[in-house]
């Protein structure tokens, strides 16, 4: 189970997570935020610890660096869950898209609603967000992949299958260079794309 776009009080939120919910879908976004009176879904996210994960979307849209190096700070990268949140426009050039049926303007590195401009969504590719959170200082190269890996196997309770190089696990796998940078991708052990 997981929380997100709620409105919940951090009291919701940590009963929430007593009646078993583990994940924080993309912490801050979509979320009642930190106030020093009502610490909402984001303190909720904030205090639980080793008690929940906490999904960012580090696209440096969504979420300042800042804000994200203090989810990490405050939960551990092992809590951690770095996911991209791409709708169909990734990897598309600017213009214009639809996610669903609300009709999305790409431009700039960002996807917008037409109607009032919210983000909706956005055209992050996962080996950007590890490079960004490295990049930015908040992150290890190490603790940057093991955000994109294990952690998200973990909190989605399929560690046996994925998140990791080991026997009887899926071999999906990207090889990146010293810099982050993309060489090779491997879905089900075979090779099927080279920079």
């Amino acid at each position: 189970m997981a929380l997100g776009h709620s409105a919940a009080t951090c009291e919701q939120a940590q009963a929430c997570l007593d009646a078993g919910a583990k994940v924080f879908v993309h912490a801050y976004n979509g979320m009642s935020g930190l106030h020093h009176r009502e610490p909402g879904m984001v303190g909720a996210a904030l205090s639980s610890q080793d008690k929940s994960f906490s999904e960012l979307i580090c696209d440096g849209n969504h979420v300042n660096p800042i804000s994200a190096g203090i989810v990490m700070h405050a939960k551990g990268h092992e809590h951690v869950a770095l996911i991209t949140d791409c709708m169909c426009a990734g990897g598309m050039p600017d213009g214009d898209y639809f996610l669903g049926e609300l009709p999305v303007v790409v431009a700039g590195g960002t996807a917008r609603l037409k109607d009032g401009g919210s983000l909706a969504g956005s055209i992050l590719n996962m080996k950007d967000a590890v490079k960004n959170v490295y990049e930015w200082g908040i992150a290890t190269k190490a603790e940057a992949v093991y955000m994109a890996t294990q952690a998200p196997a973990e909190a989605n309770d399929i560690v046996d299958e994925c998140g990791s190089i080991r026997p009887g696990r899926d071999a999906d796998f990207v090889v990146l260079t010293g810099d982050l940078s993309l060489v090779e991708t491997y879905p089900g052990g075979e090779s099927v794309y080279t920079a």
